[in-house]
């Protein structure tokens, strides 16, 4: 196979073989909810980026209270999250720019958009790039959009599926036109934990992933010859 379409189906089939469909992820919530959580979910684990947005609910349970607090009150709910200065400060920007642009505060409108212009929409927000928008994109509002983060990156670069000078925006953009259609979420999903179980930064463990026989690189490491 050399087609990036043909492998990617592939790529999907394997996985859901492997792993099944995914379940939940934590961004299965509404749009300006998903961007308060993707905001947070800079620099910091899932775990991190989890506790610091319960906190943040618990102390204000609604989007015009929280749009309505002091930084420093944002700040201290969500330090768990790190950079809770910067990021208070993105929140609230967006939160109020939202609310001068749209008279409250909804990203509904994005859904009558093409995909190129809601994401483009989104990254004009500071503290907001093209992975995080598309995480909102797709499990809030049902683009096709593929958000590729540092897993998904080297998983694919591995797979020569994208170029190894792509960066996390550049891979999302090549890979999103090749994704199947209707599997954008299990294999986004699916990367991910091959990513985080077998196809590890290092010590990657060649020999039990799915995918050994569709990836170059390790087919160099595992002397098993070239790869379909």
């Amino acid at each position: 196979m050399t087609d990036v379409s043909s492998r990617l189906r592939e790529v999907a089939r394997r996985l859901t073989r492997r792993y099944g469909k995914p379940g939940l992820c934590g961004h299965e919530t509404s749009p300006v909810e998903n961007l308060v959580l993707t905001i947070l979910s800079q620099n910091t684990n899932d775990a991190n980026r989890d506790r610091a947005f319960e906190t943040l609910r618990k102390r204000f349970p609604t989007i015009p209270r929280l749009a309505a607090a002091k930084p420093a009150e944002v700040e201290e709910a969500i330090r768990t999250g790190g950079l809770a200065k910067t990021k208070a400060a993105a929140i609230l920007s967006a939160l109020s720019r939202l609310s001068e642009e749209r008279g409250g505060y909804t990203l509904d409108f994005l859904r009558g958009m093409p995909l190129a212009d809601a994401r483009a929409y989104l990254t004009s927000f500071g503290g907001v790039g093209v992975k995080t928008a598309n995480i909102l994109l797709l499990f809030s509002l049902g683009f096709p959009a593929f958000p590729v983060d540092t897993h998904i990156l080297r998983v694919t670069k591995r797979l020569a599926l994208v170029p190894p000078s792509a960066t996390l925006a550049k891979a999302a953009l090549l890979l999103e036109p090749h994704v199947p259609a209707g599997v954008h979420v299990p294999l986004h999903l699916n990367i991910i934990r091959l990513g985080r179980e077998l196809c590890r930064p290092r010590n990657p463990l060649c020999p039990s992933c799915p995918l050994l026989p569709l990836c170059p690189e390790g087919a160099k490491r595992t002397g098993s010859g070239r790869p379909a």
